[in-house]
């Protein structure tokens, strides 16, 4: 059989799946997707040629996309793995009527994060959970806290990034627990509104998370949108808490100034009586839950499953 999967969507995570699914004995290869390049899809032709199936990780649904054209023009089996934003993005075409009705009909969909297959159902699309792997969980003994209370803060460079971040509830913590202390990632301190508190440290981007994660306490994570966050899981596997607008096993789910401020309270207090253990439901949760070697058989079973129903 024919086993050879074009990837296409985002690198990193195109990147792990192409070396997952060749462990299955797919022979998956991840190309940089062309966007609206005509140019890029003539170079990407061959490989789609050869190719038994589509993966699409992240997509846009606009009929009158290369991407739309290629899939009806082709017909080749397809599977598309919602992430996050994507979503969002797709329901706007949706909704403006330039949806392109055949990507949506003769795909496979899956998503990382249960709630998208709630907000896919709008179009018309039924999709089924599949969270992806995720390489960065820590799966020996996790390290103690530090001695101090520390917060990790994710906020993004780009400004279109940060539309979905609540960030006056992020400086409004920062100002109002001086007694923490606030690590924020990757935007670097001059792309911040000023002045920055004394207890506010952004260092900029990050190629290791693994030493950041060891000086935290919690990881705080307040979105209006978003898909399976990945850096949630590994604090959550290394025995931190994590609080997040979405629901995720062994965090608390908490959104808006005063829910977010009372359970960073809460955890704070526990911590200077000395009665905060490492969160072990988390960690326990998330290495069941996203497992490596489960989920690539789970992904590889489905590309099986698209190639069977292609052929009835």
């Amino acid at each position: 059989m024919n086993r050879r999967v074009v990837i296409l969507g985002l690198p990193y995570f195109g990147q792990i799946m192409e070396k997952e699914l060749g462990g299955h004995g797919w022979a998956a290869t991840y190309y940089h997707h062309p966007g609206r390049s005509l140019p890029g899809w003539i170079r990407l032709i061959p490989a789609v040629l050869r190719a038994r199936a589509f993966y699409l990780i992240s997509s846009r649904i606009d009929r009158r996309s290369p991407q739309a054209i290629v899939a009806r023009l082709l017909r080749k089996p397809m599977l598309i793995h919602w992430v996050g934003t994507d979503v969002v993005f797709a329901l706007d075409s949706f909704r403006a009527g330039a949806a392109s009705r055949f990507l949506l009909d003769h795909a496979m969909h899956i998503v990382d994060a249960p709630w998208l297959a709630r907000e896919l159902a709008e179009m018309g699309v039924s999709a089924e959970y599949q969270p992806l792997p995720v390489p960065a969980l820590r799966r020996e003994e996790p390290p103690p806290f530090p001695p101090n209370f520390t917060a990790l803060i994710y906020y993004p460079t780009d400004p279109t990034d940060r539309e979905v971040y609540d960030a006056e509830t992020y400086f409004r913590l920062v100002h109002d627990f001086p007694e923490v202390t606030f690590r924020l990632v990757p935007s670097p301190p001059e792309t911040l509104p000023g002045p920055i508190s004394a207890n506010l440290h952004a260092t900029g981007w990050v190629s290791d998370m693994d030493p950041v994660y060891r000086d935290i306490t919690v990881y705080i994570r307040l979105t209006s949108h978003d898909g399976t966050s990945f850096m949630a899981i590994e604090a959550l596997s290394r025995g931190r808490y994590v609080i997040w607008t979405y629901p995720m096993p062994g965090a608390v789910q908490a959104s808006g100034y005063d829910e977010v401020s009372s359970a960073l309270r809460d955890l704070y207090e526990r911590h200077l009586r000395g009665e905060l253990p490492l969160n072990e439901q988390g960690r326990q949760s998330v290495l069941a839950l996203f497992d490596t070697t489960r989920l690539a058989l789970e992904l590889s079973n489905r590309l099986k499953r698209l190639l069977k129903a292609r052929r009835n």
